[in-house]
């Protein structure tokens, strides 16, 4: 059955008049909503979220297993996922005292270009590395999702886990019930089905403090190329329109999840700052920043947030991002590099082509 085509266009001057108008609204309904309740203290967490896109099945050993799961060759090859690397990967994040982090490229549900792949091969692994530290899995409801129009499962998009420190953390609330989480699906955006984001909302256990993280992997073509369904589009633009519309759901529209301090993590697959054409742009209209551009301090700087497997790493443009909103204090921004040597086999070295990326974030909540 042919996808229905979404029809607006995601520009900015399109959306800028019906922004404001939410926001007021949003506003408005939130003061009656609090008028004569108690709503809890005010109080500030600090958090340390990072994002790290693993390259947990796009960068296997041999050709022939890339071919096999995902229907191509690998740019990267990297030692086996479950024999080691998953392994590799949690002592990482845990090496980094991540209070949080958003994971990409943890497997995918199998397409018709991608017969060979599944998640579970690669999630199970990594979660089961990374509680022996400590980490705990937020959930992600891939298995039960449905198409927003159509209604049929969801058959691509997976591979976005977010995990969390459970001695600090967890995606319960005081009486042991799953806090709200979600998939976001763009069915139109690329590929066959689409691009998703899920989101959990998470409790620091000391204050009760609650906060949302939204795990995102954008578009990664260039402009001019045509993906499986035939379209050719500017993809920078399309980057901006699925920002866009992440930000907008999760911040204006969306209950549970508007009035709660939003963190949005992961590959952005761009370093443009480009108006009406970037992922920064995106959020900025929506009135939040990159965390490494108000950092008061940057460690790392000097390197590529993707190092496509190169040795030694290069230096270049972050396209792993963390959006905070504008105002919110970021103590500093850290790239942890794969790798200082400047020769050797990347498959010695390496546990994905993309470096870890963290921030040390103030968040200003309400406790319960």
């Amino acid at each position: 059955m042919p996808e229905k085509r979404f029809s607006r266009r995601w520009t900015k001057a399109a959306v800028l008049a019906a922004t404001a108008l939410l926001v007021l609204a949003n506003a408005s309904a939130a003061m009656a909503a609090g008028a004569g309740k108690d709503n809890g203290r005010a109080r500030s967490i600090d958090v340390r979220v990072g994002s790290y896109n693993v390259c947990g099945h796009g960068c296997l050993p041999t050709k022939e297993e890339c071919e096999r799961v995902i229907g191509r060759d690998c740019a990267t090859k990297l030692k086996p996922w479950a024999d080691g690397r998953a392994a590799a990967v949690a002592e990482d994040i845990d090496a980094a005292g991540l209070g949080v982090v958003a994971t990409q490229e943890i497997g995918n549900n199998p397409t018709p270009t991608q017969a060979g792949v599944d998640v579970e091969s690669y999630r199970a692994p990594l979660t089961a590395a990374l509680a022996k530290h400590g980490y705990a899995e937020a959930p992600a409801d891939y298995a039960n999702a449905r198409h927003p129009w159509y209604g049929y499962p969801l058959k691509s998009g997976a591979g976005r886990f977010t995990y969390y420190d459970a001695s600090r953390y967890s995606h319960l609330d005081e009486h042991g019930r799953a806090l709200p989480h979600d998939l976001f699906w763009l069915p139109d955006s690329t590929e066959i089905y689409g691009k998703t984001m899920t989101w959990n909302i998470l409790r620091e256990r000391a204050s009760g403090v609650r906060f949302v993280v939204v795990d995102m992997h954008l578009e990664y073509r260039k402009n001019g190329a045509t993906d499986p369904n035939g379209w050719t589009k500017n993809w920078d633009q399309v980057r901006y329109g699925d920002a866009r519309r992440t930000a907008e759901e999760l911040t204006l529209h969306n209950p549970q999840t508007r009035d709660l301090p939003i963190v949005f993590a992961g590959d952005m697959n761009s370093g443009s700052t480009a108006d009406g054409a970037s992922a920064v742009d995106a959020f900025s209209d929506v009135g939040f920043v990159d965390a490494h551009a108000v950092a008061a301090r940057r460690v790392g700087d000097e390197y590529a947030s993707f190092n496509g497997g190169k040795i030694p790493l290069p230096a270049g443009e972050k396209i792993d991002h963390i959006f905070v909103r504008k105002g919110t204090p970021v103590r500093d921004w850290v790239l942890v590099p794969q790798t200082t040597e400047t020769s050797g086999a990347p498959a010695d070295l390496l546990r994905s082509d993309h470096n870890l990326s963290y921030a040390n974030l103030r968040l200003k909540g309400t406790s319960r």
